[in-house]
């Protein structure tokens, strides 16, 4: 009897203690954002998480040893930050400090995705219904509407219209930036393009001012996803309610895209078009998905993935670079394929030399140092540690696809050649890219032609070399995906 309410009075006090703990840091946080001193944040941080450890063990079947983890810090815990703008760095150091761990994920399509990615109540305002982040029948509805033009099939037949983007991309570059002067950003100077190429894939061809509209809504986006990296107090449900420039841009925006949207669906029933947008828009009024659930799915698919893109396609430009025999051997693949009137077939073929140095690329630059946290539906071993079912998973892609055994010894090199012959399943778990299993990205096939595509472009027409030695290859901090942020040569081919 005394045990049991011993343990109720602590499981009181700890409770308490968070309560209080979360007032004052709630008061703290509200007068001066983002100021709360460490000496506050430690102890608030310990008491979480001391309550967090007792309340969710995962321990070793010989019930003695704890699983080893990375402690709560208040207010993100173990992101967003940690993750993503300082994941590369907290790879190595998070595997040596508590081990390698390695989970099943041939039953992914049975996996729930974690809500709103575990990011807090902001990020489920903002893309907490879109399709890469729900799960069960939501995500199988939800799939079956918004896939249907990113089959393989439909977009390989969409390389013309790809290749007219990137052609037009690259005279906007030699008018307006630096390519007449043989310098080229592999980021900034091509993030926009695969932008412009998947809001064709779902609205078709946009008049002048509904391009604008759209092209006006990205840095009000961009800002917006800054506040859910950054995290703080807009993780908790109850700071909907505070009169912060988070809550106002992130109304202004959800507003604003959906008066996009609907004009867009206008334009397309007014002329008659034929496009994406006006079928996803019937399955809405039919009652098969929300509104909110397509208004998501098309943010993710633009804004949200623009920097994915953009992240897989610019660390390309930088290898090719730095290895100008690869770019010489490209080169001449690629103009064989021009020359037989065969490019549209080797650009959407997965077995090229090309194919092999996008798949390198993104081996060694992963777009996010982790993934997508997601939760098994059964209990499982892992190492001798039972984690109960409904456990959040997440892919350390460093550990995986440079430090994994399987690709020692040369694992740091970049040898498209790797990626030449054999099956690709046989490479299956050894590789994170897409994601593993039925679940993986709606988006990869157009990712994939769009960085083709693009390659082919750049390596037929332009010599691509690096500045000032090339090092550093410094990224940029900001971006929650890996991005290259240093200027390359780029001099265009007699």
């Amino acid at each position: 009897m005394d045990q049991e309410v011993n343990s109720h009075l602590f499981v009181f006090t700890i409770a308490s203690l968070c309560l209080v703990s979360l007032g004052i840091i709630g008061l703290v946080e509200l007068i001066w954002p983002g100021r709360l001193p460490r000496w506050l944040i430690h102890p608030v941080s310990n008491i979480i998480n001391t309550y967090l450890e007792w309340r969710y063990p995962i321990l070793h079947k010989d019930r003695r040893k704890k699983i080893p983890s990375c402690r709560y810090v208040w207010p993100n815990g173990q992101g967003d930050t940690a993750k993503f703008l300082d994941g590369i760095e907290n790879s190595g150091t998070w595997e040596k400090q508590n081990g390698s761990l390695q989970a099943v994920f041939k039953d992914s399509d049975k996996h729930s995705k974690a809500p709103a990615n575990n990011s807090g109540f902001y990020m489920s305002q903002l893309l907490g219904q879109c399709v890469g982040l729900i799960s069960g029948r939501d995500w199988q509805a939800v799939r079956k509407v918004a896939e249907v033009p990113f089959g393989h099939r439909a977009i390989s037949s969409r390389i013309p219209d790809f290749e007219r983007h990137v052609t037009e991309q690259f005279q906007k570059l030699h008018l307006y930036g630096n390519l007449d002067q043989g310098l080229i950003h592999p980021t900034d100077d091509l993030k926009m393009l695969p932008f412009w190429i998947v809001a064709e894939v779902f609205y078709g061809h946009l008049p002048t001012f509904l391009i604008k509209e759209l092209d006006d809504l990205a840095p009000l986006r961009e800002r917006v996803f800054k506040y859910v990296i950054k995290g703080g107090i807009h993780r908790f449900s109850w700071t909907r309610w505070l009169p912060t420039a988070a809550n106002a841009d992130l109304n202004k925006f959800k507003q604003a895209w959906r008066g996009f949207n609907h004009r867009a669906l206008r334009y397309a029933q007014a002329n008659n078009l034929q496009v994406p947008i006006a079928h996803m828009q019937a399955a809405v009024a039919a009652g098969q998905i929300t509104e909110e659930q397509l208004l998501q799915t098309l943010d993710e698919a633009l804004y949200a993935n623009l920097d994915v893109t953009t992240g897989g396609l610019s660390w390309n430009l930088v290898f090719l670079a730095a290895h100008p025999e690869v770019q010489s051997q490209l080169r001449h693949e690629i103009s064989e394929a021009e020359s037989k009137n065969e490019l549209h077939a080797y650009i959407t073929n997965r077995a090229t030399y090309l194919a092999a140095c996008v798949l390198e690329s993104s081996r060694l630059r992963p777009l996010a140092a982790f993934s997508v946290p997601q939760a098994a539906p059964t209990a499982r071993e892992i190492n001798g540690y039972i984690i109960p079912a409904g456990t959040s998973f997440i892919v350390d892609s460093y550990a995986l696809n440079v430090r994994n055994e399987a690709w020692m010894p040369d694992n740091n090199a970049y040898r498209p050649e790797r990626f030449l012959g054999g099956r690709g399943s046989d490479r299956r778990y050894l590789f994170w890219r897409f994601g593993f299993g039925p679940r993986q990205c709606m988006g990869k096939h157009v990712a994939d032609m769009v960085i083709r595509t693009t390659l082919a472009h750049l390596v037929h027409h332009y010599d691509l070399s690096l500045l000032n030695g090339g090092v550093p290859w410094t990224r940029n901090r900001e971006s929650w995906i890996t991005h290259p942020d240093f200027q390359l040569r780029c001099l265009k081919r007699a």
